[in-house]
């Protein structure tokens, strides 16, 4: 590749050359491990507010597509939409580079994979290609946050990336693709600090519209060829400058950054997942008692701190008011509350939360830290706690399966080891109908 090229160019050439048969087998074994954590939160939210809210919008129309855990089959663009809240629904899907890929790649490439008849290995490296190109939209412009949400605006790119695979595009039509995602990416995070549902379906409209761009792109539509770096392109108007667009194709496929990505074990913001961690560790071996707990003083990087909702106070709005909130979950997890349990955060004035969570300090950080650091005055002594950011959260197929099987059990019945196999074997699969034809409500 050119060091003249644009980025989209570049981004387009290494798409359009990367097959199955260039990914290592950790990188296979991830892919697969992504998609089956994925749809292991999709059939955990089915009955939430904001995918009823987004299947209510999409009710009248027609298609090939699966919704995960309906009957119902759509257009490719509106079963993206949906699965897209589904995925995300529970807060409880996967990170990497400040968004959340599985929400808006996996959709993506299930409705266009069922649209094209393709394979499991077809799907697989369209996936990972999808997480990649939602982290370098992110890496070439980190300045997007906390102005913007990263899984709107990147994620917008990822989806297009993952559906140009898939249908084949050809360089020109791949860098037009990734090109109209940019015009079309979206969303800030002002609704997490109200609580409200419009952060949630963004990420589904991020992957409806990365699947929008990809298809324009098919039948034609062109955009700019310096859409990330140009002066008026992505990074400029996302994150006022392109200083960093090198970032977004620097060592392209070395290594795939699907191989960084987290996962969520507990229903709360990534930006909590720490502190909740080094919370219920302490409060699980000192037997707290709450009583005893003067002040606990928390100080997290920069990203963290500013993020949206982070700093949330009472009295919380919503649920999602509450789970995003370093105060709100800590406190929960000090006190033993069910933190798993998605439904517990609907107890958004639970006393005892709310009292612990008024002796909870949120810090400035100092310096450019790396690590979460925890401050807890117990019982006349002062607790020293750290831990490096999400280092606790790295996901492996044991843990991936054992909460697949936690969230999935009560709608695939006999079917669950079925489905299991299926999706662990996902190179194997012929065409990614194979699967699909199980996530569709088995009782219709």
């Amino acid at each position: 590749m050119s060091s003249n090229s644009t980025v989209s160019q570049q981004l387009a050439e290494f798409i359009h050359a990367t097959s199955f048969g260039d990914l290592p087998l950790a990188v296979v074994e991830m892919a697969k491990s992504r998609v089956l954590d994925s749809l292991a939160t999709a059939i955990a939210s089915r009955g939430l507010p904001v995918p009823k809210v987004a299947l209510e919008f999409v009710k009248n129309n027609r298609g090939e597509a699966t919704i995960f855990g309906h009957a119902q089959r759509v257009p490719a663009i509106d079963a993206a939409l949906v699965n897209g809240t589904l995925i995300n629904g529970t807060t409880q899907d996967d990170f990497l580079a400040k968004s959340h890929p599985g929400a808006v790649v996996i959709p993506a490439g299930m409705a266009i994979a069922e649209e094209e008849g393709s394979s499991g290995k077809d799907f697989l490296a369209s996936v990972v290609l999808g997480y990649d190109l939602v982290a370098r939209a992110y890496l070439g412009g980190p300045g997007m946050l906390p102005r913007f949400r990263a899984s709107g605006v990147a994620g917008t790119v990822g989806a297009a990336a993952t559906a140009g695979k898939l249908q084949g595009l050809s360089v020109s039509e791949l860098v037009n693709a990734l090109g109209l995602s940019t015009m079309f990416a979206s969303g800030f995070g002002e609704g997490f600090h109200a609580g409200t549902m419009d952060v949630k379906l963004n990420v589904g409209w991020a992957c409806r519209s990365g699947i929008s761009a990809s298809k324009l792109a098919r039948v034609g539509a062109t955009s700019a060829p310096s859409a990330f770096e140009g002066k008026s392109g992505f990074f400029n108007a996302f994150a006022n400058t392109a200083e960093k667009a090198d970032e977004a194709v620097r060592a392209l496929g070395r290594p795939f950054l699907i191989e960084e990505v987290t996962y969520k074990e507990r229903p709360v913001c990534i930006f909590v997942q720490t502190p909740v961690h080094l919370a219920h560790r302490f409060a699980h071996e000192k037997k707290v008692d709450p009583s005893k707990i003067k002040q606990v003083t928390i100080q997290a990087p920069d990203a963290t701190y500013t993020n949206p909702g982070f700093q949330n106070v009472a009295p919380f709005k919503s649920p999602l008011h509450a789970r995003i909130s370093a105060r709100f979950c800590t406190a929960a997890a000090l006190l033993g509350k069910p933190i798993d349990q998605y439904g517990f955060y609907s107890n958004t004035t639970d006393p005892e939360v709310l009292a612990l969570a008024e002796k909870i300090d949120l810090l400035k950080p100092t310096s450019d830290i790396e690590h979460v650091h925890m401050e807890i005055i117990y019982d006349g002594e002062k607790h020293h706690l750290a831990g490096v950011e999400m280092e606790m959260l790295l996901p492996t197929t044991e843990k991936v399966v054992a909460k697949f099987t936690r969230l999935t059990a009560d709608f695939f019945g006999k079917r669950l080891n079925q489905v299991l196999d299926t999706i662990l074997n996902l190179n194997r699969v012929t065409q990614i109908r194979e699967l699909t034809d199980h996530l569709r409500n088995p009782e219709v």
